[in-house]
């Protein structure tokens, strides 16, 4: 009898108790807590590197179509655009598409079936250089039928955004500086999803000269208005 009720009051006190079974579950729980957020930066940081992979190689596109064309840019055209002028110098229409995008299928004005290239699900938008075909053709520079920038145009290609991120609605080819609408869809925080302030994220840019960079939000804008070619603009000293 002795030995039984010994072994009896082992075996409960090998189990654990209600208040024990809490305090377990609260520690994995404070544990995920903290583990949950790093693994969600994790995977948005892989998604950056992808979509900075992908601004390098359409950024590279454009350099080797000016290349091909003596340094012309391909024109701006409501009709034909970039995405299409490219298409044999990046050749996979996927990578026109963020991995860090909302959804599937962003907004583009791409509605033409004789150019597929235009209609694809795309992230990015051009440098509309605005700025530099005022300078080149004259303020009504939209009257010519093909306006074109070559390369000697852009006299700072290492800080002269070619290529950045719109917002998910914006189904825009080109970003116009002058054109007030069109900085305003330029989505700045693309890459913050997992930050509470936006304000420490920022999106993806790709320079004239092939290069990428990170930027936070209003840094392609401010101190130096990276889109223009235009000393004056680029300082912010005129408005468009």
């Amino acid at each position: 009898m002795a030995q039984e009720m010994k072994s009896r009051a082992c075996r409960k006190s090998k189990a654990f108790t209600l208040i024990e079974l809490l305090v377990v579950i609260a520690i994995i729980a404070i544990l995920a807590s903290m583990l949950l957020p790093a693994l969600a930066m994790a995977k948005e940081t892989a998604k950056r590197i992808r979509c900075t992979s992908n601004q390098h190689e359409i950024g590279v596109a454009n350099m080797m179509y000016a290349d091909e064309y003596r340094g012309n840019y391909p024109p701006h055209s409501g009709v034909e655009r970039w995405t299409t002028f490219f298409l044999s110098e990046y050749q996979n229409p996927a990578l026109l598409l963020c991995p860090s995008e909302q959804g599937p299928t962003p907004a583009t004005y791409g509605n033409n079936p004789a150019y597929p290239a235009d209609e694809v699900p795309r992230t990015y938008f051009i440098n509309g250089f605005n700025d530099g075909y005022a300078a080149k053709y004259g303020a009504n520079w939209q009257t010519n039928a093909f306006p074109f920038m070559r390369e000697s145009d852009i006299i700072l290609p290492s800080d002269t955004v070619i290529f950045s991120e719109k917002l998910y609605a914006a189904p825009d080819f080109y970003m116009d500086y002058f054109n007030i609408d069109d900085a305003l869809r330029l989505d700045q925080a693309k890459h913050s999803r997992c930050l509470s302030n936006t304000n420490l994220g920022g999106s993806v840019y790709a320079f004239v000269d092939g290069s990428t960079r990170f930027l936070r939000v209003n840094q392609s804008l401010s101190p130096v208005v990276l889109w223009c070619t235009d000393p004056i603009y680029r300082a912010g000293t005129s408005p468009p």
